[in-house]
């Protein structure tokens, strides 16, 4: 398959469109998630989103990425920690308030990147959980792959 090339690199576009793609089959794949964002916890910003909500509101996508930012990267992080003895702070964490629950999980392989869950209070968050940890990985290397391909000139 040979993708567009612009300046010897696949566009910007398709990447997208391939990111995008992956985060609505990981979100279908999780029972009962009603939203999931991928965020790029040092600048504090929504890379991509999916969710059952036709348009949801912005502002209810990036306070999401601001609980996750405050969750495993600062002082609450860092408590975590400390309370837990640990040399890193948690990889992973669950909220449950206000009828809902919210699932988050650290890039293992970037650090500064996580996915965030929102879902039913039915759900089961260590289901999402495993097929979040399962899913992370093929977020990052399948936009990657197309990069390189189409670097490759293939």
């Amino acid at each position: 398959m040979h993708l567009p090339v612009e300046g010897g690199r696949i566009s910007t576009r398709l990447r997208a469109m391939a990111l995008s793609r992956r985060i609505q089959s990981l979100r279908g794949s999780i029972p009962g998630c009603r939203s999931l964002v991928y965020a790029d916890l040092s600048a504090r910003l929504v890379l991509c989103s999916d969710s059952d909500l036709p348009r949801p509101p912005q502002e209810a996508l990036d306070a999401l990425c601001l609980r996750a930012v405050r969750l495993m990267t600062g002082p609450v992080a860092e408590a975590a920690r400390m309370a837990l003895a640990a040399d890193l702070p948690p990889g992973e964490a669950v909220v449950v308030q206000g009828g809902g629950i919210e699932v988050f999980l650290r890039a293992p392989t970037a650090s500064d990147e996580a996915l965030c869950a929102v879902l039913d209070p039915a759900a089961d968050p260590e289901v999402a959980l495993a097929l979040l940890r399962g899913g992370i990985d093929a977020i990052l290397p399948g936009v990657t792959e197309h990069a390189a391909t189409a670097d490759r000139g293939q």
